[in-house]
């Protein structure tokens, strides 16, 4: 059975001198031009920041901050994340739960845009108050897809971007983290142990401590179990049952890449592991240089652009 990625031997090719902001300008031009903004979405379309308008408006207004006066279509980039996001757009049907409680609902991921783009207090009022119904359900998971640790992300988003909301946001930040901490530190997806960046302990650990870096010490343990599980290849198992016998996936949801983008965010709040993190990302760079060229469809979670970023 041939591999799942391409062997290309060396040297190996580098983007070298390439424009990359033209790539972003014409990336940007087309998302704008093909799935222009309308006033009203089907619900297929919606799935929260991993598929569909929301996606786009967030993608738009870190777009418009990473790089003052872009211009999209002759407008600034700011202005087609309020298109995308515009009131009424998602109909008046939005049930929190269709897709968890993670970045994948289209319900909190809205609302949490919605206060990054707008930064109204009254918008951060009304996604605190759809969090609070997380807090009165148990049977949702803790990962970030369709988790917990996804509602921790985008309430860190919307203090982010409206840091004065703090004292709205800090009383969720705390419920909802106690209840993972409290389910932890053996959490599961579907009835696995799930290890990576979406679906797994890493993921969850990096949510916990980039939202709350106090919590940093009581997790060192979890951090230093998990770097214990990479592979002699550089890679990590996409779930502690499949251990070494696994499919092997490098991905940005399963696997290396995912491993690599987690440990750096949380390499500052660990400076005791920080040489057991340098190593460990130096390894496992490695696996992605060599075994991350995949032969499927250039997705995010499962594709090569993950393992690009």
């Amino acid at each position: 059975m041939a591999p799942r990625y391409l062997v290309i031997a060396p040297p190996h090719p580098t983007l070298g001198d390439t424009n990359t902001d033209a790539y972003l300008q014409a990336a940007l031009e087309d998302i704008v031009t093909n799935y222009p903004p309308r006033s009203r979405y089907a619900p297929e379309a919606l799935h929260g920041l991993w598929s569909g308008p929301t996606g786009m408006a967030y993608l738009l207004l870190q777009a418009s901050s990473l790089r003052p006066g872009l211009t999209v279509s002759g407008r600034p980039a700011e202005h087609w994340a309020r298109a995308y996001i515009a009131e009424g757009s998602r109909g008046h049907n939005l049930r929190l739960g269709a897709h968890g409680c993670g970045i994948g609902d289209e319900r909190l991921a809205y609302e949490a845009v919605r206060c990054a783009v707008t930064r109204d207090p009254r918008d951060v009022r009304r996604f605190v108050d759809s969090v609070g119904q997380v807090i009165a359900v148990d049977d949702y998971p803790d990962e970030m897809l369709y988790g917990r640790a996804g509602t921790l992300y985008l309430l860190r988003m919307a203090r982010h971007w409206a840091p004065a909301s703090s004292e709205l946001v800090d009383p969720a930040i705390a419920e909802i983290s106690n209840t993972i901490l409290n389910r932890g530190p053996r959490w599961t997806w579907h009835g696995r142990r799930y290890l990576g960046a979406v679906h797994g302990d890493i993921g969850i650990v990096t949510q916990l401590v980039l939202t709350s870096p106090s919590l940093a010490p009581r997790l060192q343990p979890v951090v230093e179990a998990l770097l214990g599980l990479q592979l002699p290849d550089g890679n990590w198992p996409s779930s502690e049952e499949s251990g070494a016998a696994g499919k092997g996936l490098v991905q940005f949801c399963h696997g290396a890449p995912g491993f690599v983008l987690s440990l750096l965010a949380l390499r500052p709040h660990f400076p005791a592991l920080h040489a057991r993190i340098d190593a460990a990302v130096g390894r496992a760079r490695e696996c992605i240089r060599t075994q991350g060229l995949l032969r499927k469809e250039p997705s995010l979670c499962h594709g090569i652009f993950g393992n690009a970023l």
